[in-house]
């Protein structure tokens, strides 16, 4: 009887031990795979927001926006091809993003410049929507992440920004081109607008670091903020408000490209950091 009391004793300090040091080396390396398909997700969801930007002009009559077209789809074309081959769960949201692109790869001179950017921005939000799953399945949340208790807003907040960014990127150019802005596009752009002034007022204060990370962080919020409100003026008093529209497609859509890539340096110094925890 006592030779299995400490048999029992023992399996179940074994089992203790196991679950102890295996679980959360399983747990850490399901997050380094969710964090690598969240890299290439973000990779993607850059380049079809640049296809929308380009697509808006060249619809709207840029025609020189061409090569950069082909660049883009070549370029979600490779992402799209290494994301395939990954044993990453997909599921419904990437069998749509499939479906949508395959679509949009249709569009031609036909298409009107609004229904290109209301398929483009359901696509998006698709991905942006699969991007927030992947990091809840693969243990990329708060719970998990010890000392980044707002890790949320980098899969929420701060994709969302970005895509206020992109969307304003698309609308703007087909404005500069046309050197008009009706009054939907004018609702549209100043709600954007608002959009980017709250993240820069308060979602990108919001966001966690590491102490030793500190400097190099602030350094990146407030060039992010500096940039972002220089976006937010040229949209009203050069897009908005402007009794005739003189900027151009290319510099306005530099700026708001430049814009973007400020907040997608912070994202990257977020995943980073994250990396290095785990």
């Amino acid at each position: 009887m006592e030779l299995l009391i400490i048999f029992v004793v023992f399996v179940l300090l074994c089992a203790s031990f196991y679950l102890l040091f295996h679980k959360p080396n399983k747990i850490k390396k399901q997050q380094k795979s969710g964090l690598a398909f969240i890299i290439l997700l973000k990779k993607l969801i850059g380049a079809a927001q640049q296809h929308r930007g380009y697509t808006a002009a060249w619809l709207n009559g840029d025609k020189q926006v061409t090569s950069q077209l082909n660049q883009c789809k070549q370029q979600i074309a490779a992402v799209t091809a290494q994301l395939s081959q990954s044993d990453i769960k997909k599921g419904d949201r990437w069998i749509g993003f499939c479906d949508h692109w395959q679509r949009l790869l249709k569009f031609n001179e036909n298409t009107s410049p609004e229904n290109s950017f209301e398929q483009h921005n359901m696509m998006i939000r698709n991905l942006a929507y699969f991007l927030e799953d992947t990091a809840e399945q693969y243990y990329l949340t708060a719970d998990y992440i010890e000392g980044f208790e707002h890790i949320g807003y980098v899969w929420n907040e701060l994709l969302l920004a970005t895509e206020s960014i992109g969307q304003s990127r698309a609308l703007g150019a087909g404005v500069a081109v046309k050197k008009h802005c009706s009054s939907v596009e004018k609702i549209r752009l100043n709600f954007l607008s608002q959009n980017i002034e709250q993240v820069t007022n308060n979602i990108l204060q919001q966001l966690s670091y590491k102490e030793e990370s500190k400097v190099a962080h602030q350094q990146l919020v407030t060039n992010a903020s500096t940039q972002m409100n220089t976006l937010v003026s040229t949209i009203v008093t050069q897009l908005v408000s402007a009794p005739d529209i003189t900027i151009e497609q290319q510099s306005y859509f530099n700026l708001a490209t430049d814009t973007l890539q400020q907040l997608n340096l912070i994202f990257e110094h977020q995943i980073e950091q994250i990396d290095s925890m785990l």
